[in-house]
């Protein structure tokens, strides 16, 4: 078995910590290191994790003096890992065991630019489809064997390094949070590379994570304006994007607020390098990968 590091990024969350960044040690004995890579947090977060690594000395600690938001904090951990393949676990994932083993087989395929793991009680696998100008997804409900995804989740995943790196990570575009590992999924299908889902390694997702703490106003504008972005960052066919064109005037006449969506998606772009893709494959024939 090749070099693994698993990855937990946080923020604010001492909480959730000591209810499950136990289990992340104990059910992960295949990792060569256990990176804690916190945001900047203002609550007892690091100081709690340098309180366990005099005991499990895998433990190691990544900091940030002002908060760069999760796409940033986890490429900072990423780079930093000395793992062939990162594991990467939000602050309220408490992993089974044996969760690591049972997805790593599938990563001596080249081609596999990683493995998601299944959400106890929540198992499916990301299913993409084009509608209404807009890159959608759904459940995917076939979950008695692995099964190809649209996307893996940033916080319940392991993933090539190298590959992860050649295509840079996640988009800061999408800062603060929202639709990065959607986005960074796309590109990797766009580059010929295969994403994969495997029922038999299982992750139990608690969700307390911070984005309660947000407003949900906050939530819904960041959210739409990184839907618009992704498929600004991602579709070439000019058929598809017609059609997005065509719901975003639709868009605005229903709700003129929508116009500030497009203005500060608008703004990101400007703000922000262009996406790296290395094409291989249309949107079309991605789609079709999922019919």
């Amino acid at each position: 078995m090749k070099k693994i590091s698993v990855i937990v990024t946080n923020f604010n969350t001492v909480n959730l910590l000591k209810k499950y960044f136990h289990h992340v040690v104990e059910n992960s004995p295949e990792a060569d290191e256990i990176i804690f890579t916190d945001d900047a947090s203002p609550d007892e977060s690091i100081a709690y994790i340098a309180s366990l690594q005099k005991k499990h000395p895998k433990i190691k600690i990544i900091t940030h003096k002002t908060n760069v938001g999760f796409g940033e904090n986890s490429n900072f951990a990423v780079k930093s890992a000395k793992g062939d393949y990162v594991v990467l676990l939000n602050s309220d994932i408490l992993p089974h065991k044996g969760y690591i083993t049972k997805a790593y087989k599938h990563l001596s395929n080249p081609q596999v630019f990683g493995v998601g793991f299944s959400e106890l009680g929540h198992e499916n696998w990301s299913k993409i489809f084009w509608k209404d100008g807009y890159l959608q997804y759904d459940r995917g409900l076939d979950i008695k064997k692995t099964h190809i995804s649209g996307w893996l989740s940033g916080g319940g995943s392991i993933i090539d390094k190298s590959k992860f790196l050649k295509l840079g990570g996640f988009d800061p575009v999408y800062a603060p949070f929202y639709s990065e590992d959607v986005d960074l999924g796309y590109r990797a299908w766009k580059s010929g590379y295969t994403l994969l889902w495997e029922p038999t390694s299982i992750i139990e997702h608690k969700h307390e994570s911070t984005m309660s703490k947000f407003p949900v106003r906050l939530l819904n504008y960041i959210k739409e304006r990184n839907r618009l972005l992704t498929v600004w960052r991602n579709i070439t066919d000019p058929k598809m994007i017609s059609s997005n064109r065509i719901t975003q005037v639709l868009r605005v006449l229903s709700g003129p607020n929508y116009l500030k969506i497009i203005l500060a998606a608008k703004k990101q772009i400007k703000n922000n390098p262009p996406p790296i893709v290395f094409p291989v494959r249309t949107d079309q024939e991605i789609f079709d990968l999922f019919k």
